[in-house]
């Protein structure tokens, strides 16, 4: 009888134990700590000339580092047609499109640069560009 009540109440204690740590004031888990991160987005800045890429409703600015953002989700979006430079500003939230790399909470203003004609981009890199013999003014 005597092993049955110590039985009983280790049993009674581990359920105790268990749901303490399941409840929101227990322990958390390495797991719902990560759950838990909210995603910042890292800032980027960048200037120069916007390109519509071809076959695609992107908009795109080439980076420092040769490669583009896909600044699409900018509302309003820069005026292709002025040929005027953009300086922007936004949010790199780690998402790549078919264009480049996504920025969110894009803010841009015209530059007193003129960009060259408006060529669809093909969202490759600046040495494409220069083999077929095309220069451009910015961007």
């Amino acid at each position: 009888m005597r092993v049955r009540f110590i039985e009983a109440a280790a049993a009674a204690g581990l359920l105790a134990f268990g749901l303490a740590g399941c409840s929101d004031g227990g322990a958390k888990t390495k797991v719902a700590q990560a759950n838990q991160v909210v995603v910042e987005g890292t800032p980027v800045t960048a200037s120069g000339c916007v390109r519509p890429v071809e076959n695609t409703n992107c908009l795109v600015v080439k980076g420092r580092g040769g490669g583009y953002y896909d600044i699409s989700t900018a509302s309003p979006a820069p005026d292709l047609s002025k040929g005027v430079a953009v300086s922007l500003r936004g949010k790199d939230m780690g998402k790549n499109t078919q264009c480049g790399r996504q920025l969110t909470d894009v803010k841009w203003s015209y530059l007193g640069i003129q960009c060259g004609a408006t060529l669809p981009s093909t969202a490759s890199t600046a040495t494409d560009k220069d083999a077929k013999g095309k220069t451009e003014k910015a961007g």
